[in-house]
C-alpha cells in the first residue's frame, strides 16, 4: 500500500472515531458502504483541448 492511501484510510478512520467519540450514530452498513465507496475506481471525464479541431479525422498511428 503506498502512503497516500495509508494516510487517506487513516483519516477516514479517525473521522469515523471522531464521530463516535462526539456520539453521531453510524450503522455498520453504512461504514460498509462508505468504505466500498472509498475502494470504487474513479472516472475521469476529459475535455477537448480548446486548440482542438473536432472536424479534422484523428491521425493514424502511422504518422502518415
Amino acid at each position: 500500500m503506498s502512503l497516500r492511501h495509508r494516510l487517506r484510510v487513516l483519516a477516514i478512520c479517525l473521522a469515523l472515531q471522531v464521530g463516535v467519540v462526539s456520539g453521531v450514530p453510524m450503522t455498520p452498513d453504512q461504514i460498509r458502504e462508505l468504505m466500498n465507496q472509498m475502494n470504487r475506481p474513479k472516472l475521469a471525464h476529459v475535455l477537448p483541448a480548446a486548440d482542438d479541431d473536432s472536424a479534422d479525422p484523428p491521425a493514424s498511428p502511422s504518422g502518415e
